[in-house]
């Protein structure tokens, strides 16, 4: 004996019907570097919040490391400059762990314009400022 499954009333099918372009389209993941940058959203001002926190995901994505902190956001007149701290070797201990620190260039809506490798240091380094 096979069993039938009820089928919907025919008003329900035309709802659905009609309603179909209320279905939102389904989300995908394009990537950070899929993604636009904050600033070119809607024309917003972009903040060092904003830059240093998609400077770290571009470096991230681009380098393949992890970011250990965000050391220093600066804006000058050619865009802004973020320092961030990648893990380039991870050791036991912690301690031992090789970071690298690299600067990133951002234009002024945020966009990555370039980067670079300034220095390579132990996690339990002290450096002095200059």
């Amino acid at each position: 004996m096979s069993q039938r499954l009820p089928r919907f009333p025919e008003t329900h099918e035309r709802h659905l019907k009609e309603n179909e372009s209320i279905v939102p389209e389904p989300i995908t993941d394009r990537g950070v570097a899929g993604n636009p940058p904050i600033g070119r959203r809607k024309g917003e001002a972009t903040g060092a919040a904003a830059v240093a926190k998609y400077a770290k995901a571009e470096l991230e994505s681009i380098t393949g490391l992890d970011a250990d902190h965000v050391s220093a956001v600066l804006r000058k007149p050619d865009g802004w400059h973020v320092t961030v701290d990648l893990v380039e070797l991870r050791r036991i201990p912690a301690a031992t762990d090789v970071i690298a620190s690299y600067e990133a260039v951002c234009g002024p809506t945020g966009e990555l314009l370039s980067y670079r490798r300034n220095r390579r240091y132990f996690r339990d380094q002290i450096l002095e400022e200059s």
